[in-house]
């Protein structure tokens, strides 16, 4: 039943996202991407994806919330919520879940779009370096999903959309302007330092990004748990 709750929160976004993907890789196409320099160009562009699909599938928390809009304050149904017979761990794990798989089936997605509609990558990389790049994806994009999925703990769904973006362009800027090391940068992971060009697993940046993933899981499972709603 949880499961399939949260999927009615999130269905509309699935179609949303998969709408964007769609209009992003038919502009590209349209262009006739034909080159390396293109293709790599292009891809990398697109970076921001990573960044923009976990704010849209992490959901709220275990709060409800509408299908597209975000809003403020609880949702009329947080009390069905709370009184269904599930730990409050579970709503949890169940609604961060789902977001999850739904991020980790859009980078899919897109992966192998990008396979079929470009000739050129087929040509510079492998299925098995696209798969890595799915896999580097899922892995780093999995750290931005979990400050969205904290933030709900204690932010209705508008400010926690505004304190996402907020946190991962701070990120983003430490990334580059503090002696952080370049193989933990997560952004550069997605981009240019994908296997694809790369052509080696960015294991540094998968790790960090995975346990500030878990660390940022357990701590938004204690505020659940202590927070009265």
């Amino acid at each position: 039943m949880l499961w399939y709750k949260g999927w009615l929160e999130t269905r509309f976004k699935v179609l949303a996202v998969a709408g964007l993907l769609g209009l992003i890789l038919t502009s590209a196409y349209s262009r006739g991407v034909r080159t390396p320099v293109g293709i790599q160009s292009f891809i990398v562009s697109a970076m921001y994806l990573g960044v923009m699909i976990p704010v849209m599938f992490a959901g709220a928390g275990i709060t409800t919330q509408l299908a597209l809009r975000a809003t403020q304050g609880l949702h009329g149904s947080m009390m069905f919520t709370l009184s269904l017979p599930a730990s409050r761990l579970r709503l949890l794990a169940v609604r961060a879940g789902l977001g999850w798989l739904e991020m980790a089936a859009a980078f899919g997605v897109w992966c192998c779009a990008l396979w079929i509609l470009f000739p050129v990558l087929r040509d510079v990389a492998t299925a098995a370096q696209l798969f890595e790049h799915e896999v580097a994806l899922v892995a780093c994009a999995s750290g931005l999903y979990a400050i969205n999925v904290f933030l709900a703990t204690f932010l209705d769904d508008l400010w926690r959309t505004y304190g996402s973006m907020i946190a991962s362009g701070a990120l983003w800027w430490l990334s580059d302007h503090t002696p952080l090391p370049a193989s933990a940068n997560i952004f550069q992971a997605m981009g240019e330092g994908s296997p694809l060009f790369a052509h080696a697993m960015p294991w540094t940046a998968m790790t960090f990004s995975l346990s500030l993933a878990a660390i940022l899981f357990l701590a938004a499972l204690k505020i659940v748990q202590a927070r009265e709603y």
